[in-house]
């Protein structure tokens, strides 16, 4: 059962081909990434989910929304219908464990006829704001290589203890293991008098049990949406309808695992398709919805989205199913679905004396292994044969878990699949270079009949370092959750985290959790494992922990990962949040929606992607904005990861440097960044970036501009315009509905104010044309170096971007320029309109008291800070001189002079009353007209 891979602000969006597992083969709001190897999906075919406070605008093939209209309208929409029509809303939030039910009444699958990408459809669809998620209708290419026939060869039954196990269940005709795959062959002699029939729907032309299925007596092809779920394509599903429910005891050909137990056949290829499962989650959902108890998926792949996780949480949690899923055939260690989503179980396959085979995928996300080698059962046509893969070792597991529910009726699903993992048998001793990659062990099904124990997993996982939860070197992590025991009650259970990285210090290693009854949770968050991150860790570094449980005769172990030194920061103290990165992006770190808070205003979010961008002609920009392929260019790169100096000038500063040097052609730039938030009101809605821009090459550099350009997704994305105003130097984009919301871009350096606003619509309505081939590098230094009023149309608006520019500049080689942006969001143009002045006046105060830095060369220092009636200020001179001490408010205002006297070389302390001063923030100046010292000050009542 998956909770591993818990990495930290990582959202799995991925999109990858799903491959049925025989050897010989080899997705806050979620958006559809491109890997290397294109995934497999129905083209022109988009699966997404309303969200729930948009019921009342669905039916079951419409929806009663202008946003989705729109979009629906630009694609040439052929149909559009809900996948499970007949699919209501939970009554409850939850189930008697506790668990939160799925609602699939609410999916919808959507035909198009336009030459769009489905990627760009599923991101079309997401920003309206009206979705949980959209992803592509995955299809399951199926490859397999059978072995020559070897009848009477079963070694797989004595090797996992079947024989001593069916001493002590047989199984109960009324537990069901739906077998989705390829389909079954129902006529065969060792499949037919196990296959669970539906006598309350006989074939007789008519819906008799009235469950929307007509005649679905010997289970239901998906795919075909009829009621004969026979092999077409290949016997694939044939074979594994035998592994794990062969009829045993009958005098004919082989055995399943399963003895008694049925099968119950839902097949998910079409006949016209080439060995492609196209159904396999909706089939998923029909086995769930028609009793099974056990549903075996031998199929899997590289990606999922969260359309598959809901199908999965759905069987499980509503439907109390046990998921039993293949790893996959690839001898790597590579992540596959379904079978690492949560709450399934994932099979491995070894070999007759227990070693890995060859094939079989292995990890940290395997939950246990079968015999997957050479194993005999039927096939198409009345006959056997010998097949290898974990597709057959997975429905051996599955026919297991079967006799399991048999013979502990009361479990439910998940504790079914634990009873069968923690009773495995230890195969490392065999499997050395695969430590903890092979789950559990081997399964054994006498154990797991007759072995009581607990089961205890690490749940709703919980990182914080108590700041911004950004975690870099020198934090402290506190790692809690609730640790959950599926079984038998503990008696003095403990909980140790280990990890072999030397990244990390394990602070608080080991839990005493005592006494955990059954289906019962202990939070540790009174004691929390603690981590310390020290200086040699890489950035970025993914970091691989261990718990290990002991209890008697009892142990266990999780895994999961841990990303550590991120090369970003969190702002989130204000009515803004956004995240801060090393390398020129704002909002995301690095696909969009990935790795980051994106650009949020009181919670909603305004923001696809955005991020700094220079450049000096058509061919020389340097940026880290979406480009010409399907992500961002990536033409900067960390010098100095971005780390938090203050609060110093505000109450949240951040700097950091990067180069250029990716860059094709480089500038030989060096930007040294900043940022910087407020938490009083009127300065608690925008954020200051600033950057230092200096030319670190032998040649001047001409006709530079530079600036920032953010896709501004404001509420329904494509209802969005975009505009200026000159006098006060900002851009800006808005939301065409009724109250929308308000995003800008104000310039507050001196040089020249430069806008352009670009219209992103299907079609291009004017302006640079980043749609048709995406953004090339002429168009970036147009949209930087000339200017555009407006975008979005004189209609209710249209998906823009907005870059605020500034500009030309001329820089000699070891000379630098300085650009600042304030990045705003408010409820109406008025409310960006004042927080635009108020950050004028704050940049304005925070480098009228000279440019600060980390440097303190007076050694000032305030106590007690914040004050009351009075403080103290403590300062060393190395010489005799001169000395200035000033104090300045919020605004950049002298408001006293304390001293200007000489003083002498040494230790000084000076008091200080502040019963003059209103409440609030102040800075201590204190120089000798050449260089000095600063430090912040807040008076309290």
């Amino acid at each position: 059962m998956k909770q591993i891979l818990s990495i930290r602000n990582l959202i799995m969006a991925t999109v990858a081909g799903l491959t049925i597992f025989n050897q010989g083969f080899s997705q806050a709001p979620q958006t559809i990434k491109t890997p290397s190897d294109r995934p497999q999906y129905l083209e022109k075919t988009v699966i997404f989910r309303v969200k729930p406070q948009f019921r009342n605008l669905c039916a079951v093939a419409g929806i009663d929304d202008a946003d989705l209209q729109k979009v629906f309208s630009s694609l040439g929409i052929a149909t559009y219908a809900k996948i499970y029509p007949r699919h209501k809303q939970p009554e409850t939030e939850y189930n008697q464990y506790r668990q939160p039910l799925v609602d699939l009444s609410l999916i919808y699958e959507v035909h198009y006829t336009a030459n769009v990408a489905v990627e760009t459809v599923a991101i079309r669809l997401m920003r309206t704001g009206k979705l949980l998620y959209a992803d592509p209708h995955y299809i399951y290419p199926v490859t397999y290589t059978p072995n020559d026939p070897q009848i009477g060869s079963q070694y797989h039954l004595n090797k996992i203890n079947a024989y001593l196990g069916w001493d002590v269940e047989k199984g109960d005709t009324n537990v069901v293991v739906g077998i989705v795959d390829s389909g079954t062959d129902p006529n065969h002699p060792d499949l037919a008098g196990n296959i669970k029939y539906n006598y309350a729907d006989p074939v007789n032309g008519i819906d008799d049990d009235a469950d929307g299925y007509i005649d679905n007596f010997t289970g239901w092809d998906v795919s075909e949406n009829d009621n004969d779920p026979t092999v077409d394509q290949t016997v694939h599903g044939s074979h594994v309808s035998g592994c794990s429910s062969a009829t045993t005891d009958n005098g004919v050909g082989v055995a399943g695992s399963g003895f008694k137990c049925k099968f119950l056949p839902v097949k998910a290829e079409k006949a016209s398709s080439v060995d492609v499962i196209e159904n396999g989650y909706e089939s998923i959902v029909y086995a769930a919805d028609h009793g099974c108890n056990v549903i075996n998926c031998s199929w899997g792949g590289p990606g999922g989205g969260q359309y598959g996780q809901d199908v999965i949480n759905y069987a499980v949690y509503d439907k109390n199913v046990t998921m039993m899923v293949s790893a996959g055939n690839n001898n790597n260690e590579v992540v596959q679905y379904p079978a690492a989503y949560n709450n399934v179980f994932a099979i491995g396959s070894t070999k007759a004396n227990d070693s890995k085979s060859n094939f079989s995928t292995y990890g940290y996300f395997v939950d246990m292994c079968a015999p997957g080698d050479n194993i005999l059962a039927t096939v198409y046509n009345n006959t056997y044969t010998t097949m290898s893969g974990t597709s057959m070792a997975s429905p051996i597991a599955a026919g297991c878990a079967a006799i399991v529910k048999s013979h502990f009726p009361a479990y439910n699903g998940l504790q079914v699949g634990e009873q069968l993992r923690v009773t495995c048998d230890n195969i490392y001793p065999l499997n050395p270079n695969y430590t903890n990659k092979l789950g559990k062990g081997r399964i054994n099904m006498y154990n797991a009949l007759t072995v009581s124990g607990p089961s205890i997993r690490f749940t709703n996982r919980q990182f914080h370092d108590g700041n911004d939860d950004s975690f870099v070197i020198g934090d402290t992590i506190n790692v809690t959750g609730y640790f959950k025991n599926f079984l038998a009650a503990t008696s003095n259970l403990t909980a140790t985290l280990s990890t072999t990285s030397t990244m990390v210090t394990i602070l608080n290693s080991t839990i005493n959790l005592g006494v955990i009854n059954t289906l019962d949770s202990v939070s540790n968050a009174s004691n929390a494992f603690t981590i310390k991150i020290n200086p040699t860790a890489a950035q970025n570094a993914k970091i691989l922990f261990k718990i290990a449980y002991s209890d008697g005769t009892y142990s266990d172990f999780e895994i999961f990962y841990l990303g550590v030194n991120v090369d970003y920061i969190n702002v989130a103290i204000n009515q803004i949040s956004t995240s801060i990165t090393s390398k020129g992006r704002i909002g995301w770190n690095t696909d969009p929606t990935t790795d980051g808070l994106g650009f949020q205003y009181n919670g909603t979010q305004l923001l696809y992607d955005g991020g700094f961008i220079v450049g000096v002609d058509a061919s020389t920009v340097s940026d880290v904005i979406r480009g010409i392929n399907t992500g961002p260019d990536a033409d900067f790169q960390s010098v100095q990861s971005v780390n938090e100096i203050g609060p110093f000038k505000s109450d949240m500063d951040l700097t950091g440097k990067f180069n250029d040097n990716p860059a094709s052609p480089p500038m030989n730039l060096l930007v040294t960044h900043k940022s910087f938030a407020w938490v009083n009101p009127g300065d608690d809605k925008y954020v200051i970036v600033e950057y230092v821009i200096k030319n670190n090459g032998t040649s001047a550099l001409t006709n530079l501009y530079a600036g920032t350009i953010f896709d501004w997704d404001i509420m329904t994305f494509a209802l969005n315009k975009a505009s200026q105003d000159i006098g006060l130097k900002m851009g800006y984009a808005f939301s065409t509905e009724v109250a929308g919301l308000y995003a800008g871009t104000k310039l507050l350096t001196s040089g020249p104010f430069n806008h352009y606003g670009i219209d992103n619509g299907a079609v291009p309505i004017g302006g640079v044309d980043i749609v048709t081939n995406g953004f090339e590098t002429s168009e970036k230094y147009t949209t930087i170096s000339t200017s555009r009023t407006d975008a979005g149309g004189t209609g209710t608006g249209n998906d823009v971007l907005d870059v605020v520019s500034t500009g030309p500049f001329t820089i000699n080689p070891g000379d630098s320029v300085t650009v600042a942006f304030a990045l705003i969001a408010g409820d109406d143009l008025a409310d960006i309109t004042q927080s635009a002045i108020n950050a004028q006046i704050r940049y304005n105060s925070i480098t009228a008291v000279n440019e600060l830095s980390s440097s303190n060369p007076y050694m000032l220092a305030v106590s007690p800070n914040p004050a009351t009636s009075q403080t103290t200020l403590h300062f060393n001179l190395n010489k005799a001189e001169q000395i200035k001490i000033e104090i300045f408010n919020a605004i950049g205002k002298q408001v006293m002079l304390v001293e200007n006297k000489n003083y002498a070389s040494g230790n000084h302390s000076l008091t200080l009353k502040t019963t003059s001063l209103a409440p609030g923030v102040y800075f201590i100046k204190m120089n000798n007209g050449k260089s000095g010292s600063l430090v912040k000050l807040t008076v309290l009542n």
